[in-house]
């Protein structure tokens, strides 16, 4: 196990005045105006941008819709983010505000087939219990899979296809019309399904190949999500609704680790709304995305051994594709102050944010 500065921050307190530095009412008055003019640029670009996407990928030629998907990718993204953020209110002081606004970006990510208080409490429940959820627990499920059919996931795994994603995201959704406890999800599930299915024939109505440009979208959305949540956790996996052990917040830090495009350049780390920045969101949970560069560097001032940068993130998440599937998570190592990967696989599992556990 990595060993990292032994003062860490509980996941339940308020932002202290030591990180915040004592500002004055009037410092907390401008930055809140700027977070607030942020956020609504944010949200503009995220839904305007959706919508704009749309119309560029049913376009005839590869230019346009080039675009659209890029475009799209990004907004998508975004959208599942912002779910997360009015999770934890950070989007407006007003409860009622932020679930509205969260149920709004599920419509983008995806993530509209059960209620949002079920998703939001899902997430919660992996901040407050310490724990990842994975009922359907990939790993040991590929392994009890005839040889052939291992070998055809394993096979699309490593040409970079997450098809472990797709069928966890299908097992989702098949689960309540198989199981009588989670009847209840039955008919939203299926009139979700019947309303984007319209929506989806409507583009293919206009444009045949908006389908293959939608498809390479998500597929983008799916395999950077991936990638950013690879190696985010060590903590023990279990399913929705077991009893877990108590972890406190030294466990917490101690098995949390952040993944960043950039230390240097923290502004470009923004572009995923410092989604990377996991150890200061899960000292702070409810502090704005925007803070959590200096609250990373207020809880870790010497040490980058819980940070895992760009390059050596894509290496990781290339080198151990297939190895993860069947060894499962391993464990980390710190050498000369910097995090390898050496023994460290990471994990397959769902967005605790966007898809439910069943």
């Amino acid at each position: 196990m990595a060993q990292r500065d032994s003062t860490v921050l509980t996941s339940t307190r308020p932002i202290s005045d030591e990180l915040r530095g004592q500002p004055t009412s009037r410092d907390r008055s401008r930055a809140s105006f700027w977070r607030c003019c942020i956020d609504i640029a944010t949200w503009l670009y995220t839904f305007g941008g959706y919508a704009l996407a749309i119309y560029l990928v049913t376009r005839p030629g590869w230019g346009l819709p080039l675009l659209g998907v890029l475009l799209m990718t990004h907004t998508m993204i975004l959208s599942a983010l912002l779910t997360h953020e009015c999770m934890h209110g950070t989007m407006a002081r007003s409860a009622a505000f932020n679930a509205f606004l969260g149920r709004a970006t599920t419509l983008i990510s995806g993530g509209c087939y059960v209620p949002y208080t079920l998703l939001r409490r899902q997430h919660l429940n992996h901040h407050g219990n310490r724990v990842g959820y994975d009922g359907f627990s990939i790993t040991r499920w590929v392994g009890s899979l005839p040889p052939p059919m291992r070998a055809v996931i394993i096979a699309l795994e490593w040409c970079y296809f997450p098809v472990l994603s797709y069928i966890a995201r299908a097992r989702s959704l098949a689960v309540p019309f198989l199981e009588e406890r989670h009847r209840r999800l039955r008919k939203r599930i299926a009139l979700v399904f019947l309303l984007r299915a319209g929506f989806y024939l409507g583009l293919l109505y206009i444009s045949p190949w908006s389908w293959v440009w939608l498809f390479t979208s998500h597929l983008a959305m799916l395999t950077i999500l991936r990638i950013y949540d690879c190696f985010h956790h060590t903590f023990d996996i279990t399913s929705l609704g077991a009893s877990v052990r108590r972890f406190d917040g030294d466990h917490e830090q101690r098995n949390t680790y952040s993944s960043l495009i950039s230390s240097k350049h923290a502004w470009l780390n923004a572009i995923f709304l410092n989604y990377g920045y996991h150890n200061a969101h899960h000292a702070y949970p409810r502090a704005h995305w925007t803070e959590l560069s200096k609250i990373d560097l207020d809880l870790y001032p010497t040490s980058r051994a819980h940070c895992l940068h760009f390059g050596d993130l894509l290496h990781g998440y290339h080198r151990y594709r297939t190895t993860r599937i069947v060894k499962g998570l391993g464990r980390p190592k710190v050498v000369d102050g910097r995090l390898a990967l050496d023994g460290y696989f990471g994990i397959i599992m769902n967005i605790s944010f966007i898809v439910y556990d069943v």
